[in-house]
C-alpha cells in the first residue's frame, strides 16, 4: 500500500535549503510506486499543527526546477516552540490528527539544532502513540552548530559570503590614507565557525586583523588593547566579531543596547554593532565604522557554494531513500574522509545523539591571544567555500 509523505522546513533560512527540498521532491517523484502524495507544511511546524498543507505534486514543474538556485525557504518556516508533552500535549495531538487524516507515514524535517530537539520530542510522542512512521532529520544551519556532523548544508554558502564580503571590505578600507577602524558583525549564536571563515580572505592578503568568537569571553579592555596594537602599527584595523560573544558576566553584548531585555535573549540575536561602536569611540578619535552583515549571510544566492548545493540536494534525496528502507529517528550526517582531496561519506546518526547539545568551534583553531584563527582552519573551510574571487593588489597602498 502506498503512503503519503511530508516535508517540513524549520528554523532560519539558508541559501541552499530549497536545494534540499528539490532533492526530497525529486526522490519522492521517482518513488511514486511507494509514495502517493508529497505534502509540505506551510510555515513549518505550524502548518502541520493547523492542517495547512501544500500538495507539492500539484505545483508547477518549472518552479520546482528553480528551487536549487532559490534562496531562503520556499515553503515558509516559523520560530514556534511546541509546549512539552508533559505540560500540554494539545499541539502533539493536533499533529497526530493531521498525520492520520492525510495518511502521512514518511516525515522529512529540514532544520538545525533546535529542530533536532523538537524532532526528537515529536518522535517520542508518536512512538508512544504507536503511530507507525519514518522520521528523518535533514540538517541545515548557517552557523554550523549541529552535533555529529562535519558541517551542515547552509554553512558553506554563508561562510563563502562572509569571506568574500571581508575581502571586499579590506579593499574598501585601504582607499583613503586616513585612520579607520572597521568592525564586521557576523552570525554565530554559540559558535565561531562563520567568524573563523573570514580567514579565507587572508589568502589573498585581504583578511581581518582580529577575529572574536563566542567560545571565548569578550573582554572590553583586551579588545581595546588588541585594536590599539593593530591601529598603531597599520593606521587601520579590520575586526570580525560573532554576534554571540558574551561579556565576563555571561551577557550577550546586545542585551545592554536600547533596553533590549528578554528572558530568552538567544532568540533575539544580532545587533551588537552599536555596542562595539560605543566602546571604540570612548578610546579612539579616528573614523569608526561598525557593519552588520545581516540577513544576506543566510540568503545570498549570488555567493552560494557549489559543494553546498550539491550536498544539500544529495541529503534530500538520501532522506527519502532511507525512509523507504525503514529508517526512523535518524539524521543524515556528512562525515569527512579527507580534506585534500575533499571526500565525504553520508552516515545515519540517531536523533537522540544530535539533540544532546550544540556543536562549537574547536579551540585548537585559535591563536595564543585568542583573537585570531590559525591557518590550520583553512584545511577545514577551504574545500567548503571554494575559490574566492581574485582582485588586483598593489603594494603602494599597503
Amino acid at each position: 500500500m502506498k503512503n503519503n509523505a511530508i516535508y517540513i522546513q524549520s528554523g532560519g533560512p539558508t541559501s541552499v535549503i530549497n536545494a534540499t527540498a528539490y532533492g526530497v521532491i525529486s526522490a519522492c517523484k521517482k518513488n511514486k510506486d511507494k509514495i502517493n502524495r508529497l505534502y509540505s507544511a506551510k510555515y513549518g511546524i505550524k502548518g502541520l499543527i493547523n492542517k495547512e498543507l501544500i500538495d507539492i505534486f500539484t505545483l508547477d514543474e518549472k518552479q520546482i526546477d528553480l528551487l536549487p538556485q532559490t534562496p531562503s525557504m520556499a515553503f515558509g518556516s516559523c520560530r514556534y516552540q511546541i509546549t512539552p508533552e508533559d505540560i500540554d500535549d494539545t499541539d502533539y495531538k493536533k499533529i497526530l490528527d493531521t498525520l492520520e487524516e492525510y495518511k502521512i507515514r514518511y516525515i522529512f524535517i529540514n532544520g538545525g539544532n533546535g529542530t533536532a530537539r523538537a524532532c526528537k520530542e515529536m518522535k517520542d510522542f508518536l512512538d508512544k502513540q504507536h503511530y507507525e512512521c519514518n522520521i528523518i532529520l535533514i540538517p541545515k544551519t548557517v552557523d554550523n552548530d549541529i552535533l555529529c556532523i562535519d558541517h551542515s548544508p547552509g554553512f558553506p554558502s554563508a561562510a563563502r559570503h562572509v569571506a568574500i564580503s571581508i575581502s571586499e571590505l579590506a579593499h574598501d578600507i585601504r582607499t583613503y590614507d586616513t585612520g579607520l577602524i572597521t568592525t564586521v558583525e557576523v552570525m554565530g549564536r554559540n559558535t565561531g565557525f562563520l567568524a573563523a571563515a573570514s580567514i579565507m580572505a587572508s589568502k589573498g592578503g585581504n583578511g581581518p586583523d582580529l577575529i572574536y568568537i563566542p567560545e571565548v569571553v569578550f573582554d572590553n579592555s583586551k579588545f581595546i588593547n588588541d585594536v590599539k596594537k593593530v591601529y598603531e602599527k597599520k593606521g587601520k584595523c579590520l575586526v570580525v566579531i560573532a554576534e554571540g560573544v558574551k561579556t565576563p558576566d555571561g551577557k550577550y553584548l546586545f542585551e545592554d543596547i536600547h533596553g533590549r531585555k528578554s528572558d530568552t535573549p538567544e532568540l533575539n540575536m544580532g545587533g551588537i554593532s552599536p555596542y562595539i561602536y560605543n566602546v571604540l569611540t570612548e578610546h579612539f578619535t579616528c573614523k569608526i565604522r561598525c557593519i552588520d552583515l545581516g540577513l544576506m549571510q543566510r540568503c545570498a544566492a549570488h555567493t552560494i557554494s557549489k559543494i553546498d548545493v550539491e550536498e544539500a540536494i544529495t541529503l534530500g534525496q538520501l532522506a527519502v531513500c532511507e525512509a523507504l528502507k525503514g529508517e526512523h529517528g535518524k539524521m543524515l550526517s556528512i562525515c569527512r574522509i579527507s580534506d585534500r582531496p575533499y571526500k565525504t561519506e553520508i552516515k545515519l546518526v540517531p536523533i537522540e545523539m544530535v539533540a544532546q547539545k550544540d556543536a562549537t568551534l574547536p579551540l585548537y583553531y585559535l591563536n595564543e591571544e585568542k583573537n585570531y584563527i590559525t591557518s590550520d582552519y583553512l584545511d577545514y573551510i577551504e574545500p567548503l567555500v571554494g575559490e574566492l574571487p581574485v582582485f588586483a593588489k598593489f603594494d603602494f597602498l599597503g
